[in-house]
């Protein structure tokens, strides 16, 4: 017997929706077109439209730590067919900027202490990418502003490619 699809109100986690039987509208024959537009690009629309939801599929899509799971998550929709050359190629770094909360005087010591907690996940994540020197000083940088400098300049120097979505 088939299960009846659920609605996806207020979920945002692309592979969530996959794996648990929700609706997807499929968004990802937009993915090469995307490609083809400047490195840097703004998805503008109203509350509830789904921006979220788009950019995790995206994060799921251009992350090299799931790129063995392409299949599960992408082989129902269009992008499964189609994939592209950079499918699965980079360090991808999520930073959801509405999960700062507090007051005005707070802000940049929220800030900084959410970005350490996100780089340092990050780090752990593509742990495999980075030399063992680097990883010892990073864990011992306490300023989410530094670690992301170290961050940058190794991958840079390193040519790790990154992917940065950052919402709301």
């Amino acid at each position: 017997m088939n299960k009846i699809k659920k609605l996806p109100y207020g979920v945002s986690d692309f592979e969530y929706v996959m794996r648990g039987n929700y609706y997807y509208v499929d968004k990802t024959m937009y993915i090469p077109l995307i490609e083809d537009q400047p490195n840097y690009l703004m998805f503008i629309r109203p509350r509830r439209f789904g921006k979220s939801l788009l950019l995790s599929m995206l994060k799921t899509y251009y992350d090299k730590a799931k790129k063995d799971q392409f299949e599960e998550l992408f082989g129902s929709l269009w992008i499964g067919s189609h994939p592209t050359e950079l499918m699965g190629r980079y360090q991808v770094m999520h930073l959801d900027f509405s999960q700062i909360g507090g007051t005005i005087d707070e802000l940049e010591k929220k800030f900084d202490r959410y970005l350490c907690v996100m780089l340092n996940d990050f780090v752990r994540k593509y742990a495999d990418d980075y030399p063992d020197y680097f990883m010892d000083e990073f864990f011992k940088e306490e300023s989410g502003t530094n670690k992301l400098i170290m961050i940058t300049t190794v991958a840079r120097t390193l040519r790790l490619p990154m992917y940065l979505i950052i919402d709301e």
